[in-house]
Formats: structure tokens, C-alpha cells, sequence
């Protein structure tokens, strides 16, 4: 990869902005570039470029961002110095909070899991700043990219700010996956499943039939899920929306809790769940138990998870992402997700900063961030494949490579997924590979749920008021009828009335004024 091209690239895009700017820092008002004396000699033909800021972010595992060698190269290249408060994931979220209630919250959030309604909130606090205008004079490859994919009302809130920049992958599935036992299946001369019915008569054979050929027919799990039936949902003939729990329909937008379909796919599940398809402990066990029980032995038939590995472990390709039975319904996002990088007005000079994270969506910006350096991260090869370099003073393992080494991590990073990482060798890392291969089958099957759906605050406080407890209540009442505690059509009609009473309307209403507004 020709890094000094990309370092000329990265002064010329600074001077042609001309963001030549003394920074900003939260702690003491600014340092010059003289002062942090960390701009390369090379840097210095080009006068007042750089400055010192000070960021807020989340720990990449064990490492901050601090000791990051591919942040360090972002840095180095753009001539400035960002000093990073480094929060682990754990923390993160309150962490944040409870910066933002002082008034010493740093000139940048990097990776701090901001959400949409978080955005507005502190965006029209004046907090936050607008960064439509700042994209638009000193962002043009994020500006390009945005054109390419229609994405900027993706980052527009409800009062029609832009307060963050995102992270832009490839398009992939909207939630968790269910995989299922290829190698089961062949055992039993099973063909893939294709409906709801198809799938139950696998589970049987799996439950029936010694599945994993070991002689005792009693040992195998169908289906275990972490707690939730809902990936079920993604199979249907809707393409279903998890987290408003909301469908488009007939051009018309469904809440699926308060409506029949929703009924008969409680049925589905309690069916499952009585013959001893779906394990007894679904519906408790987080998703560290489900892994636990995927690694004990060869028992699981399916379960939920975004990579088979990471429940069953590394180095098999037993289980296939159970394919959509219709297409164009299964749910996918866009590739766009907002909160990666903010913004705030401690920082007197922002064009500087804008003009710095707008190398991340560059194909070489999206290489750093994402793969490190060639040569010292990764290597190319001459097929054109790449795979990382691990064992090194840059990390002892893969792990450890991606997470001290580049800026990719537990949380979304300001970034374009870069197209060579579609290029990673299946022999370095064929897990990956298999991966995506098989998110892939299920994005060419797929359709994004939703618009961009934006709320206001007080909207966006009306509805997570709303639906905390409605949830909770759905939950429960999918449980109980699956378990047998009630008959689901004796209970239906009061389950409605019980819905009709939190005020259901009012939510369903929340949700389609904030879909008629993403599609006019």
C-alpha cells in the first residue's frame, strides 16, 4: 500500500481546507504545534498545521487508544495530537454520561456508543455541534460516500442536525443469525429447511434421530437461543424491525406485538418450545451460557448468534446460516450507524478535527482503521489476499493485532469498511472468511426494515418510556404461553386489552408519524 501517498493526500486535503489551526484543549486551552512537539520534521513546511485536542473513548479490550500504532499514524500524518481518555467497554456508556454533566467534557467522543435520541439530546443542549456545514466544506470523501449511498438523512436527527459521524460498512444482517447443523443434517439425509413447517420437522429429526451419530439419541439440543425467540422473526414473510418491533406491511406500518401475526408466531414458539425443540433454558441463559453449552460438545442442532464460531468456537463449518425462506425480507441494515465521532463546543477550532477524521473515509483511511499498516498489521499477498501479522511486537495473536494495533474495536469507529478487507486469505483466517460468505448469502435475500426513523427528544423519551414496560410485559407473556401457564387463544383478547391499557396506540402512533415523515 503506498502510505506516503496517503500521507500526501492527507496534507493536501488539510491545505487545500486550509486548516491551519492551533488546537484545542479541554484541559488548557490550546497548544500550538511548536508546544506538543510531536508534528514530524517533514510536517514543518507546512505552518500552523496540527494542534492538540482532547478526546473521549472506548477501550479497544485492554488497549486505549493512546498506545493505538495505527492511531498514531492518523495522527502523525495529519500533524496533530488527540489525547485520548480511554474508557472500558463496561464503563463506557456512564462513564460518558457522567462526563457530559460537567463542564469539563473533552473537544471529541471517539467511539463512545452514542445513540440517535443521545445525539439530539445533547445536540440541542448545545453540547454537541452541527456538523452538516463542517462535512460539507471540509469532509469531501465522507460527503462523496454519503452521495453514493443516499446516507445523509441516515444521520440527520429529528431538528435536522448532523452531531456525528459514522461508522459506513458493507450492508449485513440487522441482528442475530440462526445457524443450523449442516453436518446433522447430511447425517440424517435432511435438505434445508425452507419454511416454518420444514423447520420443525428438522429439529424433530434432529431431536429423534442420534443427529450427531454418537449412539445416544438423547444428547442433542434442536434449537437454544440466549434468551430471546425473536431471530424466529427474521424468517418471516415481513422484513421485521427488532428493535421498534414494527413491520412495513402493505405500505402500512405494523406493531407486531398488537397484531395476529404476532399471535401465530407465539404459537410457533410454544409449539417448539412443549415438544422440546427449543432447550428448557432459553428463555434464561444469557448469551455467555449458550456459548458455554456450544463448546461442552457436539449437542447443538441451532442457535442465535452473528458467527457460529462465536458460540461452537473457531476452526468448523458444520453450521450454515439457516437461509431466508422468502426473498427480500430478511432483515438487513444499511451499513450506516450513527454516533461514531462527535463534536463538542469546547473545541474552538472543529474544522481541524473534520478534516482529520475525514481520512478514515478514504479506501486507505478505511485500511488504517480497520487493518493497521502493511507490513507491520498485515500483509498482502500475491494473490491479491491479505492476512494479519501476529507474533510481533504489534500483538501476539490476531486478537491482540486488532485490537492494540488498529482502531477498530468493541465499538463503532468513524470509518468506510475498506473493500480489500473483502479480500482477507481463508487460509489466515478462515473463520472470517466463512463468516462472511455467509452474511452475505442472507444480504442478497434481505431488505432494510425501516427508513431512517428520526424522533425528536421529547418523542424519543415518550417511547422509551413506553415500550420499557410494554417489552417487558410481551416478553413475559411469550414466555408464559410457552410454557404452558396460559392458552394462548383463551389469553389473546385480554393480552390486547392489557397492551390497549399501557397505551399501546399512543406508541404505535409515535412510530408511524416518524415514518411518515422518513418517506415523504
Amino acid at each position: 500500500m503506498a502510505a506516503g501517498k496517503m500521507r500526501m493526500a492527507w496534507r493536501m486535503a488539510i491545505v487545500m481546507a486550509a486548516v491551519f489551526l492551533a488546537g484545542c484543549s479541554a484541559a488548557d486551552g490550546g497548544s500550538s504545534p511548536e508546544e506538543k512537539g510531536s508534528v514530524p520534521e517533514r510536517e514543518a513546511a507546512l505552518p500552523g498545521i496540527g494542534g492538540r485536542y482532547t478526546a473521549f473513548a472506548g477501550m479497544n479490550g485492554e488497549y486505549s487508544l493512546n498506545d493505538n500504532y495505527a492511531m498514531k499514524m492518523s495522527m502523525q500524518d495529519a500533524g496533530i495530537l488527540v489525547d485520548f481518555n480511554s474508557v472500558l467497554g463496561a464503563d463506557l456508556k456512564e462513564k460518558r454520561n457522567l462526563s457530559l454533566l460537567t463542564d469539563h467534557y473533552p473537544d471529541l467522543y471517539f467511539k463512545a456508543m452514542f445513540e440517535a435520541g443521545d445525539l439530539e439530546k445533547y445536540g440541542r443542549q448545545g453540547i454537541l455541534i452541527p456538523l452538516e456545514e463542517l462535512i460539507g466544506q471540509y469532509a469531501p470523501n465522507l460527503s462523496a460516500r454519503l452521495d453514493e449511498i443516499d446516507g445523509w438523512q441516515d444521520l440527520e436527527s429529528a431538528d435536522g442536525h448532523i452531531y456525528s459521524f459514522p461508522e459506513i460498512d458493507r450492508p449485513g444482517p440487522a441482528g442475530a443469525v440462526c445457524w443450523i447443523n449442516g453436518r446433522w443434517m447430511d447425517n440424517l439425509g435432511l435438505e434445508e429447511p425452507r419454511s416454518y413447517e420444514e423447520l420443525y420437522r428438522v429439529l424433530k429429526a434432529f431431536r429423534d434421530q442420534d443427529a450427531n451419530g454418537n449412539g445416544d439419541p438423547g444428547d442433542e439440543i434442536p434449537m437454544s437461543l440466549a434468551g430471546d425467540p425473536q431471530v424466529l422473526l427474521s424468517y418471516a414473510d415481513f422484513a421485521y424491525d427488532k428493535e421498534s418491533r414494527t413491520a412495513v406491511i402493505d405500505g402500512e406500518l405494523v406493531y407486531l406485538p398488537a397484531d395476529e401475526r404476532y399471535k401465530e408466531y407465539i404459537r410457533y414458539v410454544a409449539r417448539l418450545y412443549r415438544e422440546g425443540l427449543l432447550d428448557r433454558n432459553t428463555f434464561m441463559q444469557q448469551r455467555t451460557q449458550l456459548e458455554s453449552v456450544g463448546r461442552s460438545g457436539d449437542i447443538l442442532g441451532s442457535f442465535d448468534a452473528s458467527g457460529a464460531f462465536e458460540v461452537v468456537g473457531r476452526g468448523t463449518e458444520d453450521y450454515i446460516a439457516l437461509t431466508p425462506f422468502q426473498e427480500g425480507t430478511f432483515p438487513i441494515t444499511k451499513g450506516i450507524t450513527v454516533g461514531a465521532a462527535a463534536i463538542t463546543d469546547k473545541c474552538r477550532h472543529p474544522e481541524a478535527l473534520v478534516v482529520w477524521l475525514d481520512q478514515f473515509y478514504t479506501e486507505e483511511g478505511g485500511i488504517l482503521a480497520w487493518m493497521g499498516v502493511e507490513g507491520v498489521t498485515y500483509q498482502v499477498y500475491e494473490d491479491g489476499t491479505w492476512g494479519w501479522m501476529s507474533g510481533t511486537e504489534y500483538g501476539a495473536d490476531v486478537s491482540a493485532v486488532r485490537a492494540g494495533s488498529t482502531i477498530q474495536g468493541a465499538q463503532y469507529h468513524p470509518s468506510i469498511q475498506p473493500q480489500l478487507w473483502d479480500a482477507l486469505s481463508g487460509e489466515v483466517d478462515p473463520d472470517e472468511v466463512y463468516l462472511t460468505q455467509q452474511h452475505q448469502k442472507l444480504v442478497g435475500m434481505g431488505a432494510v426494515p425501516l427508513p431512517a426513523m428520526n424522533y425528536s427528544e421529547s418523542d424519543s423519551g415518550e417511547i422509551r418510556a413506553l415500550s420499557t414496560d410494554m417489552n417487558a410485559y410481551i416478553d413475559r407473556y411469550v414466555v408464559e404461553v410457552a410454557t404452558g401457564e396460559l392458552d394462548l387463544d383463551e389469553s389473546w383478547d385480554g393480552y390486547l386489552e392489557v397492551l390497549k391499557g399501557m397505551d399501546v396506540e399512543r406508541l404505535i402512533a409515535l412510530y408511524r408519524k416518524a415514518y411518515a415523515d422518513a418517506v415523504k
